[in-house]
């Protein structure tokens, strides 16, 4: 059997996946550095129709762990897609559909492993998306100092499990990602939301600034529905 087919048949699985209306199709090819996938995920609709560019494209590495490197990912999330016939979908804009998505990236994304989404590829794709737009302007700030986790990517990588969420990729060269980490066991797990939750509780305590009222009130939801998560119940 080949080594790297295990690997690829964990991104067959995440391409086989309802989410909502739609069903998830993936084309990936192993790249010439053993453990590394090129992968593209697609979305069809009720009509059959597949949409014309795909709704995640990136990398996928199972890591090294020799080397205790988890597997990670490196994606672009384009969010909106065209399935011609002025068929057209956002998910965003979508009830739960971009985090039913990214839920299910973090349930192939191993335990200590990252997930690295860049947060401009509506400049690269060129379509418009207030998802990254509104990303691009937070990380830009430095008041108000706005939490990575809150962003609306940020808030995604969330729900995809990472607990440690950092304005900028880690070692990646000509970085425009954020990038969120996995928690590799129970220890970490309790640390990472410790210290997540105690900077978003902060931003949350101080005052809104009104000068970016527009920013402020998606950031500041999103503070509110990731404490609401994480913190203990009675």
């Amino acid at each position: 059997m080949n080594q790297q087919e295990p690997v690829c048949a964990a991104l067959e699985a995440f391409g086989s996946c309802g989410l909502g209306s739609y069903e998830t199709h993936i084309r990936c090819q192993p790249r010439s550095r053993v453990g590394h996938f090129d992968f593209e995920l697609f979305l069809k609709n009720q009509k059959g129709r597949m949409s014309r560019v795909p709704i995640v494209t990136g990398i996928y590495s199972k890591g090294n762990p020799r080397q205790f490197i988890s597997g990670w990912f490196d994606i672009h999330f384009l969010d909106c897609l065209d399935f011609g016939e002025g068929d057209t979908v956002c998910l965003s804009h979508e009830a739960g559909l971009a985090e039913t998505l990214f839920a299910l990236l973090g349930r192939v994304t191993p335990a200590g492993g990252m997930i690295m989404v860049s947060y401009v590829t509506d400049i690269v794709w060129g379509f418009e998306s207030d998802l990254h737009a509104v990303t691009r302007r937070c990380l830009g700030l430095k008041r108000p100092d706005i939490p990575p986790s809150c962003t609306p990517l940020g808030w995604l990588l969330f729900v995809s499990g990472c607990r440690n969420i950092k304005g900028r990729a880690y070692a990646v060269q000509g970085s425009s990602r954020l990038a969120g980490e996995m928690a590799p066991d129970s220890t970490c797990e309790i640390r990472f939301t410790e210290v997540l939750r105690e900077r978003v509780s902060g931003y949350m305590a101080s005052e809104p600034c009104a000068e970016f009222a527009d920013l402020e009130r998606i950031c500041r939801a999103n503070g509110a529905r990731i404490l609401k998560h994480i913190e203990p119940t009675d």
